[in-house]
């Protein structure tokens, strides 16, 4: 831990103060929202293995001669999972003699000392969700690590981005050309996501179906909504807005800030794969002589089980 600017402004002595502990104070962490646009499958696969079936055109006149026509084909589909950690060490006797002492104990185990829980649960499971949600899920991109070295952010899995992009370069996933998503909280951000739902697949057109974009885009389209059909426009604040005539929501995804993509697919057919993830939420606890390690892991993997029916825009394709 790093308390040097505590003891530079404080001193290098503690003085008790029964409320030090209310005046501890932290920045928010961004909320794991991404999960809820995707359905858990829970799996000790670490490749998740299903099959597409299509079937041709039946239907004929009749007459009485044999002339069969439609043939079944199955299209492999296969969705990753990767193992991820967390691991983090701490020194609890650096507390002591200084401002932060109130968070230190009496006892000879330094697992028990107050520190310990007040970090694990206000500081680091919510870094790990946090961490999860802005780096992995939807930006990820997998690279094994090097022995011995703590993994690049953002390399722990193969993210949503990923899952689409690698559809697109393989022929599954046909992008609807869009251009640029305006900025401007004028008509045409409505004007552009319209488009977007009316070039959808008409089989799918009446499917219910979240449209995911980066958070400023939900807002934006909220405005543009208001600009576009009056200011009367029946939507509850906090809530994801459904697209005029359509049985689509959009939603702004905090994983996909800074990306012009967008995507919408039905829910059914984008997995997040799962395995051990309520370690998510649990944390070991060592004592190895006076440091303290704690670590957990889990596994996670997204994809989609029929790519063609993802539909997207011609944007972040890298």
């Amino acid at each position: 831990m790093n308390i040097a600017d505590i003891i530079a402004e404080f001193g290098s002595y503690y003085i008790k103060n029964d409320a030090n502990m209310a005046r501890l104070v932290k920045q928010l962490n961004r909320q794991s929202k991404t999960d809820s646009v995707l359905t858990p499958f829970f799996t000790d696969d670490t490749i998740y293995r299903a099959s597409e079936g299509r079937m041709g055109r039946v239907l004929q006149p009749f007459q009485k001669a044999w002339t069969p026509i439609g043939t079944i084909k199955f299209v492999p589909v296969a969705i990753e999972m990767f193992k991820m950690k967390v691991d983090s060490q701490e020194y609890p006797d650096d507390l002591e003699g200084t401002w932060l002492g109130f968070l230190a104990g009496d006892g000879i185990l330094r697992t028990e000392w107050p520190f310990i829980r007040w970090f694990i649960e206000v500081y680091l499971l919510p870094q790990a969700l946090e961490d999860y949600e802005m780096y992995e899920v939807y930006k990820g991109v997998f690279a094994a690590p090097t022995p011995g070295v703590a993994g690049a952010a953002g390399t722990s899995m193969n993210g949503i981005r990923k899952a689409i992009n690698d559809n697109v370069v393989s022929g599954r996933i046909t992008p609807i050309v869009t251009g640029a998503m305006p900025t401007t909280d004028d008509t045409d951000l409505v004007d552009y996501i319209e488009h977007f739902v009316d070039s959808i697949d008409d089989r799918y057109a009446d499917i219910a179906m979240q449209l995911a974009v980066q958070p400023k885009g939900e807002r934006a389209f909220r405005r543009s909504l208001r600009a576009k059909y009056g200011k009367d426009t029946d939507f509850i604040q906090g809530t994801s807005t459904l697209i005029p005539e359509t049985n689509i929501t959009i939603v702004g995804l905090p994983s996909m800030t800074g990306s012009g993509k967008i995507w919408c697919t039905p829910k059914a057919n984008a997995l997040h794969l799962k395995k051990k993830t309520q370690n998510m939420k649990n944390v070991q606890v060592e004592n190895v002589d006076r440091l303290v390690k704690m670590y957990t892991d889990w596994h996670s993997g997204v994809g989609f089980v029929i790519p063609e029916i993802v539909f997207t825009n011609d944007q972040d394709l890298v």
